[in-house]
């Protein structure tokens, strides 16, 4: 049963098999902000810890995201596994962006897995360029991520934060109508260092203590999730995008002391 008192947040994104990213970590993240979650599946992945295995994108999802639109505070996508599913999304995120009342439409650019497979070849980059990234939704890439958008090598934006911006500042040129770039793959002595920018404004920079450890399966899902509920809950992005990353870092931290109790 659905409580009118919270505010609801569309979920569009993939099924891990393994329960531990995607719809499952996005569910858990909405609970967190104490928001409704309407959950749309893209695609089933057969995964486990180490290796995602194969990827089935499933067929005409856009029509029940499109249905469940109406209605929400803000809309999230992870994986979207093919060219169709990337031009529905930019179709869903034009049209939150675009309707009576605007409606946060967050992506978070799943470009490739902790294990290497890649879900975007250079097709799938070409049509999130010209059709996804130009739709304006908030982006939230790692810099790995980040570096792969913006043209730049993977890896090379750690510990220059001149860089980082830059490559923002392109996605923000290519249509974006913001970028949280995620410090979590930054430099691993130093703390976490998340960018927000948004057009014509200074980069926000977020800076918190990095939590010991090998961080967790889905945290990207968390943070994008966490954010956008945060936004539904009118929150300014800034604070909202503080708000996630304060969350992720409690999830790896309960997952750290989860691992030691167990050993």
């Amino acid at each position: 049963m659905s409580d009118d008192s919270l505010p609801r947040v569309l979920l569009v994104g993939g099924v891990d098999s393994s329960g531990h990213s995607g719809l499952d970590a996005d569910r858990a993240a909405a609970r967190a902000f104490e928001c409704e979650a309407t959950a749309v599946s893209t695609a089933a992945t057969d995964q486990d810890l180490f290796e995602v295995r194969s990827v089935e994108e499933r067929l005409l999802w856009h029509r029940e995201a499109a249905d469940a639109l109406p209605g929400a505070s803000a809309v999230k996508f992870g994986l979207l596994p093919g060219v169709a599913s990337i031009v529905e999304a930019a179709r869903i995120v034009a049209r939150s962006r675009h309707g009576a009342a605007e409606v946060p439409a967050v992506v978070d650019p799943v470009i490739a897995s902790s294990s290497g497979y890649r879900f975007w070849t250079e097709r799938e980059f070409a049509w999130v360029r010209d059709s996804l990234l130009v739709s304006g939704p908030i982006l939230t890439p790692n810099l790995d991520e980040l570096a792969e958008l913006a043209w730049e090598d993977r890896g090379s934006l750690v510990g220059d934060a001149e860089r980082t911006v830059r490559a923002a500042e392109r996605l923000l040129e290519a249509g974006v109508s913001a970028v949280v770039a995620k410090g979590g793959h930054g430099d691993p002595e130093g703390p976490v260092r998340d960018l927000v920018l948004v057009p014509g404004a200074a980069p926000h920079w977020i800076e918190r203590e990095r939590v010991p450890g090998d961080g967790i399966r889905g945290s990207g899902c968390r943070f994008a999730t966490a954010l956008s509920c945060a936004l539904a809950r009118g929150r300014a992005l800034p604070e909202a995008a503080e708000a996630a990353g304060a969350y992720v870092a409690s999830c790896i931290r309960d997952g750290a002391a989860g691992d030691q109790a167990s050993r």
